[in-house]
């Protein structure tokens, strides 16, 4: 067989070796690149399971609170008086009147209540009691001074009676008089086109009733304790009669701080 023949080249004075001989073969010279530094890691948590919830129940709605009714001490006077009066009777007009006069003994002229229990809401009318209520009323015809006296929040009067031609005028002051009561109203038969007539009759014991807003209820004043027997009577009778004994389930009779008397219906 034929023999080859090897070339030796030598490199060793070459500037810029790119090759180097190695036996029979030559290779490239490679950089060898760095090794990416591999960052640690992040430890994760494991996942635990989730305890199993309780089912909700719907809380049951608190309960209102009331409010229990404080029982304001008496005094000896009225403890004795309220000893004289039977609580399961109910007495006539007269009796009552007469009963009146004994458990109520004070240094003044007291005024004579009458308090009703209605069957209806919302119940108000006019009531004219034949001796009147005792009580002085300072009534009023609505007038420019009038006007001027509401503007400076000015009150002095106890019933308020005006024209129709005045009422647009009145109208501003409706959130004052209103909640007194006192703003004119054909209901209440204080707007009139002859005001001095109803000045006269409010003058002489006119008056009117109105029950509670919240509850069904009429307290009204029907006289005075120097008010003869005969006149209470006719008043109670007067003022029963005119808000009609249908309306009415339980009347009681009373004076300033007496205890009160059932009265029959």
């Amino acid at each position: 067989m034929g023999k080859k023949k090897i070339a030796v080249v030598d490199l060793s004075q070459s500037d810029t070796p790119k090759l180097k001989a190695s036996g029979t073969r030559s290779q490239k010279l490679r950089k060898q690149k760095k090794a990416k530094k591999l960052e640690a890691p992040i430890p994760v948590k494991p996942i635990e399971p989730k305890a199993p919830t309780k089912p909700t129940t719907k809380k049951a709605p608190k309960k209102k609170k009331v409010k229990k009714r404080l029982k304001h001490p008496r005094s000896t006077r009225y403890n004795q008086a309220k000893k004289l009066i039977d609580q399961s009777k109910a007495y006539s007009t007269k009796k009552a009147v007469k009963l009146l006069r004994q458990i109520s003994k004070l240094n003044f002229d007291a005024s004579v209540e009458l308090h009703l229990n209605l069957s209806i809401d919302k119940l108000s009318g006019e009531l004219a009691l034949p001796h009147g209520t005792g009580k002085t009323q300072k009534v009023e015809i609505a007038s420019d001074k009038t006007l001027a006296k509401l503007k400076a929040d000015k009150i002095d009067f106890d019933v308020l009676i005006a024209e129709p031609k005045i009422m647009p005028k009145l109208a501003k002051f409706a959130k004052l008089l209103g909640p007194k009561g006192l703003m004119p109203n054909p209901k209440a038969g204080t707007i009139s086109d002859k005001p001095e007539e109803l000045k006269k009759k409010f003058s002489q014991g006119g008056t009117r009733y109105k029950s509670e807003p919240k509850a069904p209820l009429i307290h009204l004043i029907i006289g005075k304790l120097s008010f003869k027997d005969n006149q209470l009577e006719d008043n109670i009778t007067a003022a029963i009669k005119i808000i009609k004994p249908k309306n009415i389930t339980s009347a009681y009779l009373c004076s300033s701080m007496s205890p009160s008397i059932k009265l029959q219906l």
